[in-house]
């Protein structure tokens, strides 16, 4: 890990503050919610920022929120004057199997991707600019957004990130800024990138059709098992025959199942489930099509198809001079050497919709513990709670040099 040469003000108090972050960590951790379930973790997170003088407001039916502080601006000056600090609150359908006492209370339930620290960080984001709002110090306003649901979509396919804009989380924002904790980057450091970051995801359901028959009598049915077994091997070619070697492109069949499991059934209908990563966005249609070629075997074999796909969320682009913005509050108290180059990665996540809408920055947060990588979405997924105060304070001293430097392109455009 790199040696702090410099402090800052924030990171001091962040430090200060650090064991309320990890109460506040531990507390969310042992009680995790589902994505549109975030009930609880609603009221705590409120009950907090009610402490620090915010007024929050819920919203999306009870399982999101937001609360704003800093001086308005001038009538004239009202138009995208905002800086948002956005966290996710939702947890996995995992079982936790680590043993410390802070672990899930919720059988099946747990908090497999960070985003009880990503809260954590928020909250003490909160109460650093709560702080210096009180001392006159704080020169404009910061909106926080508590998303819920960014692991999933609901039945109408909207994830947190949609339904939370669709309710004017981003009315009058002029920039957001979240992080991501990272559990290969040591604690005390942090990675940026300028663009894309987080590939697009697209997720689809295949039906692969047949005849059902006894098991003895094969030749009466069309058997979709042997039908959907050449799909699956038809779809490993597209990634490999069907775009350039240049794109990166990831094709995975998560889940495949029969209507039936029998040994005696030759079965009626199989589902296969995926998932589609990108970067370039008419990749999207290509992938379709070239599904849809691939289960057209199905018909050549006897059998029928359809095809379900879904386009989840987009590419998630760091607007350069919001991540500049960013490094350089970062540098008030990292050295050079804890800012590391983010490389583009196959995950995807829902904050790519807020960066669509308005210029954005997406920061790694390294909290990697010390000889014991715990990777995401698994049973055992941890982090070193010393990146806490780190990223309190990176998101609190970037949204106020963001704020800084909206006023000065906003007095330039005056004067």
């Amino acid at each position: 890990m790199p040696t702090n040469t410099c402090k800052s003000t924030l990171l001091s108090r962040a430090k200060e503050i650090a064991p309320e972050l990890v109460q506040t960590r531990r507390q969310i951790h042992a009680n995790p919610e589902l994505s549109f379930n975030e009930h609880k973790t609603v009221v705590l997170v409120a009950e907090q920022l009610k402490k620090l003088g915010y007024e929050p407001k819920v919203i999306s039916g009870g399982i999101g929120l937001v609360a704003e502080i800093g001086p308005m601006p001038a009538s004239t000056e009202r138009l995208k004057h905002i800086v948002a600090i956005r966290a996710d609150m939702d947890a996995l359908p995992i079982e936790e199997a680590n043993t410390d006492e802070y672990c899930s209370g919720n059988k099946g339930v747990m908090h497999a991707c960070g985003h009880d620290a990503h809260t954590a960080c928020a909250l003490g984001a909160a109460k650093l600019l709560a702080e210096m709002h009180a001392k006159g110090q704080l020169p404009g306003r910061v909106r926080l957004i508590f998303q819920p649901a960014e692991e999933t979509i609901n039945e109408v396919g909207k994830s947190g990130a949609t339904l939370v804009i669709e309710e004017g989380a981003l009315e009058n924002v002029a920039a957001a800024i979240a992080l991501h904790v990272f559990p290969n980057l040591p604690a005390g450091m942090i990675a940026l990138k300028n663009g894309a970051l987080l590939a697009a995801c697209d997720t689809f359901k295949i039906a692969i059709k047949g005849v059902g028959t006894h098991g003895a009598m094969p030749e009466l049915g069309v058997d979709a098992i042997v039908v959907a077994a050449q799909v699956v091997q038809a779809i490993q070619t597209i990634v490999s025959r069907r775009r350039s070697a240049l794109e990166p492109v990831v094709i995975t069949l998560g889940g495949i199942k029969s209507a039936t499991y029998r040994p005696n059934i030759v079965a009626a209908e199989v589902e296969i489930i995926g998932t589609a990563r990108y970067f370039d966005s008419e990749l999207s249609s290509l992938i379709k099509a070239e599904l849809t070629r691939c289960c057209q075997i199905a018909e050549s074999l006897g059998g029928a198809f359809t095809l379900e796909y879904q386009n989840d969320n987009p590419v998630l682009n760091n607007d350069p001079q919001l991540t500049q913005i960013v490094r350089e509050a970062a540098l008030k108290f990292l050295p050079a050497d804890a800012i590391a180059d983010a490389t583009m990665e196959m995950g995807a996540e829902d904050f790519s919709f807020i960066s669509a809408a308005v210029p954005s920055c997406f920061v790694v947060l390294g909290a990697a513990i010390e000889n014991d990588m715990r990777k995401f979405h698994t049973s055992t997924f941890d982090i070193d709670e010393s990146a806490l105060p780190f990223g309190a304070a990176i998101l609190a001293q970037s949204a106020i040099d963001a704020l800084y430097h909206l006023q000065s392109l906003q007095s330039a455009q005056r004067g």
